[in-house]
């Protein structure tokens, strides 16, 4: 008799619930408005049908009391989620009229994140952002750097609109759309240097975090957004030196050179060894690429730093010039990537663990000749078992097109190691690190990309000797260690960050320097049109 009676009021119960177990689908049931909702504004649109459960599994296991509970709580998630698509679909509409407001102010201009500056503009009920002019021109100083870098075409149309309109509400709109770009860009290069700085074309503007907008925002209404975007400028003083220099230059002026002063210098080894220095100007596309390389690399005060152009390497401490030496870098077909990394240990006689590439490409090709130069060479051949093999039993040649075999080639430690007798490890994707070479002589050269990738180091001695003093080595125990020829590792005491870098133009000194170009990364740099007197003008 009780569950007769129970009966009607499950059916009117289900008609509120959300099946916990897989419905079975039913035509849709018109679902009443709930009474939350009765005098809400009318707003046009369409709301889908419900299917309902023709059961749901867990009320009729509950007793009377909780099933009232329960269906209460389902009835409220069902008036929550209707009330969310109403909101949902009335802030698109509030956005969708803000954007057209902002494409009538604006008129024939185009805009690179439409819908977030509408955002902004409805959020803030269209009140402008930029009121100080002094921000304005701190930020397009750098905008326009980027701009004529060649790194984002569409940035540099961006800030001509901005340039060709004059004061008022669509100006301020067109900053704001700008900003975006650029605070995406500053966000986001350091962890897309290698393709947006060395694969021009690559960069597309988009919105920046929604926390990093807030931010801003937020500056601009307590009034401390010229400090926000101080702090979005490098401190480099390359940089800083680079880009005044490019604003007091013309696109379109010619250039003159003379050969670089030889010599060392105790700045940042940017001054480079039979390089250039460019009097002229129509270095200016050039000079402005790789002034947004020079705004991924911090000031130099600590740190291995290498220019990989310019085949020098920099160890700075506390600001002071502790190591400078050259460097050889990789050769064309195996470039050096540009990166950033730490040291964390130095390993005095280390092995050499053949990379696979240049086991296919190098050395199999000279076994496959003559298998009696891995004697020579100190070269032990092991198997996937970790066994040593006779390098004349295997039938090389069966090898030389290979893209990998079923053996792996280590190098004894020792004077004629590939690696030297140093090595100087830091984690890298690209299994890159610092080491020293045997073979010195190289080091004479004025083109030193020769290299598989990694960089060897001239002064690996030296270098090694500051950091295991840091250990707690003495040098008597370096020499005892070296002579052993057993491999050690120890690990880094201090914090020495590694920057791997290419920049083959800059400003220091006053000076403008120019180096090769060994890697072609500078070929084909797109020539903005912008007006570059008008630039002038506003900064």
């Amino acid at each position: 008799m009780n569950k007769i009676k129970l009966l009607p009021l499950m059916m009117a119960l289900s008609s509120v619930a959300i099946a916990e177990t897989a419905p079975v689908t039913e035509a849709p049931v018109e679902q009443a408005m709930p009474a939350a909702t009765v005098n809400a504004p009318a707003v046009e649109q369409t709301i889908p049908a419900v299917t309902l459960p023709v059961h749901d599994g867990v009320l009729p296991q509950l007793s009377f009391e909780a099933q009232q509970t329960r269906a209460a709580e389902l009835s409220q998630r069902a008036d929550y989620a209707y009330e969310q698509e109403l909101l949902r679909q009335e802030q698109a509409r509030k956005l969708a009229e803000a954007e057209q407001q902002i494409q009538q102010t604006i008129g024939s201009n185009a805009l690179l994140l439409s819908a977030t500056t509408a955002k902004i503009y409805l959020d803030n009920g269209f009140t402008p952002m930029w009121n100080d002019h002094s921000v304005v021109r701190q930020f397009l100083k750098e905008y326009a750097a980027f701009a004529a870098s060649g790194v984002s075409a569409k940035s540099a149309k961006a800030l001509q609109q901005i340039l060709n309109q004059p004061e008022g509400l669509a100006k301020d709109i067109l900053l704001t759309d700008s900003f975006l770009d650029y605070l995406y860009y500053n966000k986001n290069v350091y962890r897309n240097a290698n393709n947006w700085l060395y694969n021009l074309g690559s960069y597309s503007p988009k919105s920046p975090s929604e926390e990093q907008i807030a931010i801003w925002v937020k500056s601009v209404k307590n009034g401390s957004v010229g400090q926000f975007i101080t702090n979005l400028v490098p401190r480099n003083h390359v940089y800083q030196e680079t880009l005044q220099r490019l604003f007091m230059m013309s696109p379109d002026a010619p250039m003159t050179t003379k050969k670089a002063t030889k010599g060392k210098s105790k700045n940042v080894a940017t001054t480079p060894v039979d390089g250039i220095v460019a009097t002229g100007s129509n270095s200016f596309y050039k000079l402005a690429l790789n002034a947004q390389r020079l705004r991924i690399i911090p000031s130099f005060n600590n740190g291995i730093f290498v220019n990989i152009p310019s085949y020098q390497l920099y160890y700075f401490r506390d600001g002071q010039l502790a190591l400078q030496s050259k460097v050889i870098v990789g050769r064309e077909d195996r470039r050096t990537p540009v990166m950033y990394s730490k040291l964390s240990n130095v390993v005095v006689n280390p092995p050499w663990n053949v990379p696979t590439s240049i086991l296919t490409k190098d050395i199999v090709p000279k076994l496959a000749r003559n298998p009696g130069i891995a004697d020579s060479l100190s070269y032990e051949i092991l198997d996937g078992s970790g066994n040593k093999v006779n390098p004349r039993s295997v039938n090389w040649s069966q090898y030389l097109n290979a893209k990998s075999i079923p053996y792996r080639i280590r190098q004894k430690a020792g004077d004629d190691s590939a690696l030297g007798r140093y090595k100087f490890n830091m984690p890298s994707s690209d299994a890159i690190y610092l080491h020293d070479t045997p073979n010195h002589g190289l080091f004479s050269r004025t083109d030193r990309a020769l290299s598989s990738g990694c960089v060897r180091v001239n002064k690996s001695s030296e270098l090694a000797s500051i950091l295991l003093r840091e250990a707690g080595w003495s040098a008597e125990k370096q020499q005892s260690v070296l002579a052993s020829k057993k491999t050690t590792s120890v690990n880094i005491r201090s914090d020495n960050p590694v920057y791997l870098y290419y920049v083959t133009s800059w400003v220091e000194g006053g000076k403008v320097y120019t180096l090769p170009d060994i890697y072609k990364l500078d070929s084909n740099i797109p020539k903005t049109s912008i007006s570059w007197n008008k630039v002038k003008n506003v900064i």
